[in-house]
């Protein structure tokens, strides 16, 4: 496990440090950074949030990716208080990229348009940083919410692995909506922009397997407000084909050690058989007319356990039938169950996508 650090009533995990005992460092500058598109009905909130922290961050920096509304309008009397940088819609990664380039903090601290700190959020991170100046990347756990109602925690569903931050990362992102240290950020590339989904997992990813060195604050400071429907949740197949992508670059790579590469070819092939089902699934769903074949893959498919393959034979046999069970999950289903399992924590459905 990894050594704790105690910081008032906030428990950390952290690993060694590489630094000397008298090394403690000074106050960190945090630049909060926001990508925005569509947004107007809830950019005022996130602003707000930030500016009601209990330690003020050197600044929030908004990239506008080409928003059809009007953002400054959104803002009102909260424009002059930001930094907007404007370019043509490029995505999310392409807007973190921007925004990462236009601030001037230390770190770079992320926050979702829709979503909002807790005031007490970059005052621990920075309290971390103040005793643990060798560290890269500061996160913290997080609340998670839907339609104003508190769901779950972020560590109840994805829990922090404590130990091997490398093959956690390989398994799940294991954190979210960090303070990064700018100048790591930039040399490793930045935020992948061909990633339209599951971008911040890869650049984290890509970091940690690139030396970075992580902390995570047990407490949680941050509130995510998952949007059903919303593109992070929306598409399974989409979020599976980026997991998988992912996975093959990083093979491709030379950032894996030899234990970490074999595991990373095991779980590719997991992943792959998990795309194999998520297929399969749309199809039915769509009413495609590769079901029937999509099924028999699985059916007849190596690696699968018997209720898949019991599913797949059923579409095989009558797609209608298989969609009427999907329909009547669906409306069983809880929505924010469903939500996490389509961004991929599975704390509501299926095992872990193996």
């Amino acid at each position: 496990m990894s050594p704790e650090l105690q910081l008032g009533p906030l428990r950390v995990s952290a690993p060694a440090s590489t630094a000397s005992p008298a090394s403690a460092g000074g106050e960190p500058s945090l630049s909060v950074v926001i990508p925005y598109y569509r947004g107007a009905a809830v950019i005022a909130e996130a602003v707000e949030s930030v500016l009601a922290q209990t330690l003020a961050p050197l600044e929030i920096v908004i990239c506008d990716d080409g928003s059809p509304d009007d953002l400054d309008a959104a803002l009102g009397g909260l424009r002059e208080r930001v930094v907007v940088v404007r370019q043509e819609n490029g995505g999310i990664a392409s807007a973190m990229n921007a925004t990462t380039r236009a601030a001037r903090g230390e770190f770079v601290v992320q926050l979702d348009q829709d979503d909002a700190f807790l005031p007490g959020r970059l005052e621990a991170i920075a309290a971390v940083l103040r005793a643990r100046p060798d560290l890269d990347i500061v996160a913290t756990d997080a609340i998670v919410e839907m339609q104003g109602r508190e769901i779950v925690t972020l560590e109840a569903i994805s829990r922090y692995e404590d130990g091997d931050q490398r093959a956690a990362m390989l398994r799940t992102c294991s954190f979210l909506w960090p303070a990064i240290r700018r100048s790591r950020l930039l040399a490793a590339g930045g935020y992948d922009e061909s990633f339209a989904v599951m971008q911040d997992w890869e650049c984290f990813a890509r970091l940690v397997l690139g030396g970075a060195l992580v902390a995570y604050v047990h407490a949680p400071l941050y509130r995510w407000r998952m949007t059903p429907g919303s593109r992070s949740s929306r598409d399974r197949v989409a979020n599976v084909e980026a997991i998988e992508r992912m996975l093959v670059k990083l093979l491709a790579g030379s950032s894996l050690r030899d234990s970490e590469r074999a595991r990373a070819q095991a779980l590719l092939s997991q992943r792959r058989r998990w795309l194999a089902r998520e297929r399969a699934r749309q199809a039915v769903e769509n009413r495609s007319p590769s079901a029937r074949r999509l099924s028999l893959g699985l059916a007849a498919g190596r690696g699968f356990d018997n209720a898949t393959r019991a599913k797949a034979a059923v579409t095989v046999l009558s797609p209608a039938l298989a969609r009427r069970f999907l329909e009547r999950r669906a409306e069983q289903a809880d929505p924010a169950r469903e939500a996490l399992a389509q961004r991929g924590f599975h704390w509501a459905a299926e095992a872990d996508g193996s």
